[in-house]
């Protein structure tokens, strides 16, 4: 049986309660590798990863410019051990073009295009145990290049999904850059006559940095470039992921990474006490 005293002290005082708290951590666009190093005490974490849009075309001759794709999204819980580092890589936007060739594409795996056209996105990914492409555990796909040709001109596909959608040609004259997908990059778009479109490969946008070409998305394979014609958008990856999802265009502007886990370092949550003329009663009834 449990005794008076013991009773009484657990009316007097407060008990206090541990309780997780959620903490994030989020990683923007630098243009380099960045590292996040797993807590003590956290077995999981929740990952959402944002691609990098396409850059825009440059207007030639009276033609309005044409937008690159936006960047897909990746999401997910990934399997950890305390200690761990995640390599991250966090895509950059192709900036909007001018009258240049070439015009680059975003950092990791955005095609760059040509003169009139614009560079593909840079996906965004996780790497797990090393830095090579082979380490990806989960990618969002960046957007294609949009392109403006005289008179044919085309915007860029969005990052996927498990596929980059293709890139548009709204004029009707070439064919645009297809999306990259699970198990190859996109097709190539029209050429120009005498220089061919270049299709996507793994984790590279389609590159032909050379007059009115628009470039291919980075992605878990990339999408192909395009003469006349929007770059393709590279896909999306969650393979490494446990109840991942992924949806196609949503991203404007550079990538992301957003890390979400329990906090192993419980905050205390006070319980209240009982009010004084409860405890009142509670002490003449124990002494009875």
């Amino acid at each position: 049986m449990i005794g008076k005293k013991a009773l009484l002290a657990a009316a007097l005082l407060g008990a206090v309660a541990s309780g997780a708290s959620a903490a994030t951590a989020t990683f923007s666009y630098t243009g380099a590798a960045q590292t996040w190093t797993v807590p003590a005490g956290v077995t999981q974490v929740t990952l959402d990863l944002r691609g990098a849009q396409g850059g825009g075309s440059y207007p030639c001759s009276g033609a309005r410019q044409e937008d690159g794709g936006l960047g897909g999204q990746a999401q997910g819980t990934l399997a950890v051990t305390p200690g761990q580092v995640l390599n991250l890589y966090v895509g950059g936007q192709a900036v909007d073009v001018g009258n240049i060739t070439p015009a680059p594409g975003g950092f990791n795996g955005g095609g760059d295009g040509g003169q009139y056209g614009a560079g593909g996105g840079g996906a965004t990914d996780v790497r797990l145990g090393g830095t090579a492409l082979a380490n990806r555990v989960a990618v969002a796909g960046g957007g294609g290049g949009g392109n403006t040709g005289c008179p044919d001109h085309g915007a860029g596909g969005n990052g996927g999904g498990l596929s980059g959608d293709p890139g548009t040609n709204l004029s009707g004259g070439y064919t645009p850059g297809g999306g990259g997908t699970q198990s190859a990059g996109g097709v190539a778009g029209s050429g120009d006559g005498s220089t061919a479109a270049s299709a996507g490969q793994l984790g590279l946008g389609g590159s032909t940095p050379t007059y009115h070409f628009g470039g291919g998305g980075g992605g878990y394979y990339g999408g192909g470039s395009a003469y006349g014609a929007g770059g393709g958008g590279g896909s999306s990856y969650i393979a490494g992921l446990s109840g991942g999802s992924t949806t196609p265009g949503v991203q404007s502007g550079n990538g992301s990474i957003v890390i979400t886990y329990a906090d192993a370092v419980a905050a205390p949550v006070a319980v209240p006490t009982m009010g004084a003329g409860m405890l009142m009663l509670l002490a003449a009834a124990l002494a009875a």
